[in-house]
């Protein structure tokens, strides 16, 4: 009975998307059932990274197979709008690869209601017969999760931090968004980004182990003696074979020394996310940036904030961008002895991607749609990290001497 079973398993593999790749799965699809499906997509959000399309293009699926979810006025995923797409795909019989929900966007900071997109999968699941691998990328606010947890590992609800932040933060659509990573089929995290770890180190968590095969290959210089386990043989896992240790190495005295809890990972990042809300709402103090007003996106979902700088003679986007620009530059370089005490960085906002985020903004920059369609939009960022820059005296004022700094970065641009 042992040779048939090891017979079968070997058959398996042998035809496994792993060993004829997507392409020959396909063609032998259509050979034997007469049935071909076209091409299928890959679905993200339109602020997704920009290293997505990299992706597809990279696994051969192409640029062209990757659909943009639009986003709604606080940059997260339309979750209305993801379920008419997926249901237009059913329709044609076109499968779906992947979702990519995003939690903490680059640009803007923003958390998906990946709940939402949970709910999607399991309609879509019961009603058309329709489903997909769900990715959490939430390499930049992945780190944010720490603050649902408590101590004793139990889940914390939105009252509950509220009560502690003393503030409307966190809101419980926030929360539910963030939980709900426990429901994805992947997701990835850069500690180096809000766990405070040198750069490179990344995570990509599979939720079935068995996923791992696509890449398992055993060098048969580096594999495990006979009777060891190879779990912790991480090679076999990656992508890149080997790489240094000393990445994950600092990731783990990270999580040793600070604890993935609200009282850990979760109280550092719920002080740098009122930081940034203080910031936020510093730029739309009347007269803050003296004849100059911040035109800003909505209250930040994590440490980002976003805005744009105007003055009541600019009457074009051009114009808005161009002071923005200018703006920038004095507070992004070291120009001959002068360097910025304060810097920001720029994004730029495109139709009709960010249709959600910038048409809700036209109104207050006083400009129309069609200079938006074809202008686009600069708009200025602050990523706190500094869990102080909430205090003040008697440690440093930053947050007056940020949106001072960008009065003066105004004026000298105008």
């Amino acid at each position: 009975r042992l040779v048939p079973a090891v017979a079968a398993k070997q058959a398996i593999e042998d035809f496994s998307l792993a060993a004829v790749g997507y392409q020959d799965y396909t063609r032998r699809l259509e050979l034997e059932f007469a049935d071909p499906l076209p091409a299928s997509v890959v679905l993200v959000s339109s602020t997704a990274h920009y290293s997505w399309e990299k992706i597809v293009r990279a696994l051969g699926i192409g640029s062209r197979r990757l659909v943009e979810v639009p986003v709604d006025r606080h940059a997260r995923m339309d979750t209305g709008a993801l379920e008419e797409i997926v249901t237009g795909l059913a329709e044609h019989r076109t499968p779906i690869t992947a979702v990519v929900s995003v939690l903490g966007t680059t640009e803007e900071g923003a958390v998906d209601r990946l709940d939402e997109v949970v709910a999607v999968r399991d309609r879509v699941g019961s009603t058309l017969g329709v489903t997909f691998h769900l990715h959490g990328d939430a390499c930049f606010g992945g780190y944010a999760a720490a603050l649902t947890r408590a101590t004793d590992g139990r889940r914390l609800g939105g009252p509950a931090l509220r009560e502690r932040s003393g503030t409307s933060w966190p809101s419980d659509g926030w929360v539910a968004g963030i939980s709900a990573l426990a429901e994805a089929d992947s997701i990835s995290i850069d500690p180096h980004k809000l766990g405070y770890i040198p750069y490179p180190a990344g995570v990509f968590l599979v939720r079935d182990r068995r996923s791992r095969n696509l890449v398992s290959l055993d060098p048969p210089y580096l594999s495990p003696a006979a009777g060891q386990s190879g779990e912790g043989f991480i090679g076999r896992w990656i992508l890149e074979g080997s790489k240094p240790g000393a990445a994950a190495a600092a990731v783990w005295l990270s999580h040793r020394v600070v604890p993935l809890t609200v009282d850990g990972y979760g109280h550092l990042l719920e002080r740098t996310a009122a930081g940034a809300r203080r910031l936020h709402a510093a730029l739309g103090v009347e007269g803050a940036l003296g004849a100059f007003r911040a035109v800003r996106l909505p209250e930040p979902d994590l440490n980002v904030v976003c805005w744009v700088v105007t003055h009541p003679a600019l009457t074009t986007l051009n114009e808005i961008n161009r002071l923005n620009e200018a703006i920038h530059r004095r507070m992004s370089a070291v120009v001959g002895d002068r360097e910025p005490a304060y810097w920001v960085s720029r994004t730029r906002h495109t139709a009709p991607g960010c249709d959600g985020i910038v048409l809700p903004l036209l109104d207050d920059l006083g400009v129309g749609r069609e200079e938006w369609s074809t202008e686009g939009l600069v708009v200025l960022r602050s990523t706190v990290m500094d869990p102080f820059f909430i205090e003040g005296a008697p440690t440093p004022d930053h947050c007056t001497g940020l949106v001072a700094a960008i009065a003066a970065a105004a004026a000298a641009s105008h």
